[in-house]
C-alpha cells in the first residue's frame, strides 16, 4: 500500500507553466523528496480527454494503492473528478484531500449542490484564501482549511543591483491572455513615461500567448512597440530567477478565477514588488508599501503613479523589496507543505 496517490496534471514544458501544473509539480516533487518515489503514484490528468477510460482505471487504481488520495483538479475538471473521486472514496473508504487551484469554487458550489455535496465529503478542501475560506464555510464545508499557494525558496537571494538603472524594467509573468490585463499593463508603463517626462520604463511580457488573443496581441505589440516587448516562455521553475532581473511585477489581471498566483509569490522570493490590480483576492497578499502597491480597480493612472513612486523613492522600495523576501517566507513550500502534511498524515 503507497502512502498517498495525487491526481493532478504533471509534466514539464511549455504546456505545463498554468497555475494548475506549477502546483501540482511543486506538491508531486515535495511528496517524492520526503517521503520517496515507491510511496508516491500520480495519476496524471493531462491531456486526460483523449483517453477517458485510462484515466478512470487510474484513479481506482489509485484508491484501490494508496492509503490517501489528494487531488488538483483544474475549474474545468471539477465537473468530472469531485463525483469521481466522491464515488471512490465512497466505495473505497479512503481520505480525500481536495487542493483547490484558483478562487472560483465558492461561486461554482453556490449554483451546483451536488458538487458541494461531494466537496463537503472530503476530508479537506484547501482554499488559497482566508476570504474564500469564509465563503465555503457560509456554504455548509466545514472542512474547508487555509492552505495558500506556495513556491520554493532560491537557497540564496539574487543580487537587485542592476535593476535599480534607468530605464527601470518591468514585466508581466502569465499566460498572455485578455483578462490578464496585457493592455491595462502597456498602458501603465505609456502613463508612467508621460509622468516623469522621459521613457524611465520599458515592459517585457512573459508567458503562453493565449490562442484566442495572438491576433490581439500582435495588434498590442504593433501599438507599444516603443516601450513593450516579448520575451517567450520560461520553464515552471524559472520565475523567481527572471523575475529578479526586473523592477517591478505588474499583475493587472482580471481573470474571472484568479486566486493567489504564483507569479506574484515568485516575485516575493525575487524581492520584486508587485503592482496589482484590485481584484479579487490580491489585496489580501500584496500590501502597500510593504511589498508592493494594490490599485484601484483597472486605475491604470493610479498604477503608473506608484510606478513612478517606486523609482523615486529609493528607501520605500528598499522596504518593500525586503518586505517581499519576508512574504515569500509565509508563502514558502517548506512552510505551507509543511502545515499540509501534519494534517494529511495526521494519523501516522
Amino acid at each position: 500500500m503507497k502512502k498517498v496517490g495525487v491526481i493532478g496534471v504533471y509534466g514539464r514544458g511549455e504546456d505545463f507553466t498554468t497555475g494548475q501544473a506549477v502546483k501540482c509539480f511543486e506538491l508531486i516533487n515535495r511528496l517524492k523528496n520526503d517521503f520517496g518515489e515507491k510511496e508516491i503514484f500520480v495519476v496524471n490528468t493531462y491531456g486526460w480527454k483523449k483517453n477517458p477510460f485510462g484515466l478512470l482505471k487510474n484513479c481506482v487504481k489509485a484508491f484501490l494503492s494508496c492509503e490517501r488520495v489528494i487531488i488538483l483538479p483544474a475549474p474545468n475538471g471539477v465537473k468530472v473528478f469531485l463525483p469521481l473521486c466522491y464515488a471512490l472514496k465512497k466505495l473505497f473508504r479512503k481520505d480525500v484531500h481536495y487542493v483547490v487551484i484558483g478562487g472560483w469554487l465558492a461561486e461554482l458550489l453556490s449554483r451546483k449542490p451536488f458538487l458541494k455535496r461531494c466537496a463537503k465529503s472530503f476530508e479537506g478542501v484547501y482554499a488559497e484564501s482566508t476570504v474564500l475560506v469564509n465563503d465555503l464555510k457560509k456554504l455548509g464545508l466545514e472542512n474547508a482549511v487555509y492552505m495558500p499557494n506556495f513556491r520554493s525558496l532560491p537557497e540564496e537571494r539574487h543580487v537587485r543591483d542592476r535593476v535599480l538603472k534607468k530605464p527601470f524594467k518591468v514585466c508581466t509573468y502569465s499566460r498572455v491572455v485578455k483578462e490578464k490585463g496585457i493592455e491595462d499593463a502597456c498602458e501603465i508603463v505609456k502613463r508612467a513615461n508621460e509622468l516623469s517626462g522621459e521613457r524611465d520604463f520599458e515592459l517585457d511580457v512573459w508567458g503562453k500567448i493565449d490562442s484566442e488573443f495572438k491576433e490581439e496581441f500582435s495588434q498590442l505589440r504593433d501599438k507599444y512597440k516603443d516601450i513593450m516587448s516579448y520575451r517567450g516562455v520560461k520553464e515552471a521553475d524559472e520565475g523567481v530567477k527572471t523575475l529578479s532581473e526586473y523592477f517591478a511585477l505588474l499583475f493587472p489581471t482580471y481573470y474571472e478565477g484568479e486566486g493567489l498566483a504564483g507569479t506574484v509569490l515568485d516575485a516575493f522570493a525575487a524581492g520584486t514588488p508587485v503592482i496589482a490590480n484590485d481584484w479579487r483576492y490580491n489585496g489580501e497578499f500584496v500590501k502597500n508599501g510593504i511589498n508592493g502597491e494594490v490599485y484601484p480597480f483597472r486605475e491604470v493612472e493610479r498604477a503608473a503613479e506608484a510606478l513612478v513612486h517606486f523609482a523615486e523613492d529609493e528607501n520605500a522600495y528598499a522596504k518593500m523589496t525586503e518586505g517581499c523576501f519576508r512574504s515569500a517566507v509565509e508563502f514558502s513550500t517548506d512552510f505551507v507543505l509543511g502545515n499540509f502534511f501534519s494534517r494529511v498524515f495526521l494519523t501516522e
